[in-house]
């Protein structure tokens, strides 16, 4: 009963209250721009590169957190250290080359840990290119290994206004199904957008959302996932 009161105080997240004010965040800002005449050279990972993101509910539009994101392993994996600045909660994200996702995807409300590795973004990075995931996935106390998939879209190079300032960034979206470890949802979807930066060695931008269906018939109700974005506040 307390799981079924969770879900639905989940699934009302981001609804207008009556007499509330509803202020959704703004549509990130961004402007089309033609492809540089040569692809910037991804930044070479190295000990000791940070990035700083601004972390919003994108249902309100508040700013939950600044969070730090610091590379302090390259070999044999990259791991990326992420604090939070609000509540000093750190996470570990390990990735292979290229953006391959190994462990501790931070983006979800549960740690998603991935055989074989997820990919972030395709290995080509032109507009047009796509790719499919097929995998599998636990959470971190549990064997048990979940599916899941993944449509990866390279839309084209794209003009993003973020605290850092004006970027040049490419736009790759991500469609996600999956097995969620929670067997009471018979369909959990979600949509993550990065605007990928190579000259920086991560995204400028990132955006997630989704939705889930749980149960069925009369007694089912379709939830709302968290939609959170982060913005590049500064980059060493």
């Amino acid at each position: 009963m307390q799981t079924r009161r969770r879900q639905l105080s989940l699934a009302l997240l981001g609804l207008p209250l009556a007499g509330c004010a509803y202020r959704p965040l703004p549509d990130l800002r961004t402007e089309p721009a033609d492809a540089p005449a040569q692809i910037p050279p991804w930044r070479t990972p190295a000990v000791g590169q940070r990035w700083t993101y601004r972390k919003y509910n994108g249902y309100n539009g508040e700013l939950l957190a600044t969070e730090e994101h610091e590379l302090v392993a390259v070999d044999p994996l990259l791991r990326i250290r992420q604090r939070n600045t609000t509540t000093s909660a750190a996470l570990e994200e390990v990735q292979l080359a290229g953006g391959r996702l190994v462990q501790r995807d931070p983006a979800w409300d549960f740690v998603q840990n991935y055989a074989p590795a997820l990919p972030l973004w395709p290995a080509e990075l032109t507009p047009g290119a796509t790719h499919v995931f097929w995998g599998k996935y636990n959470i971190d106390g549990f064997s048990y290994l979940n599916w899941v998939n993944q449509h990866s879209r390279v839309r084209g190079w794209e003009y993003v206004q973020v605290p850092q300032g004006r970027m040049l960034a490419l736009r790759v979206e991500h469609f996600v199904r999956l097995q969620h470890h929670d067997f009471s949802r018979t369909e959990t979807t979600r949509r993550d957008t990065l605007w990928l930066a190579p000259e920086i060695g991560r995204w400028v931008a990132r955006e997630t959302t989704g939705e889930y269906f749980v149960g069925g018939g009369k007694g089912g109700f379709r939830g709302r996932e968290a939609h959170h974005r982060w913005e590049l506040a500064s980059w060493t």
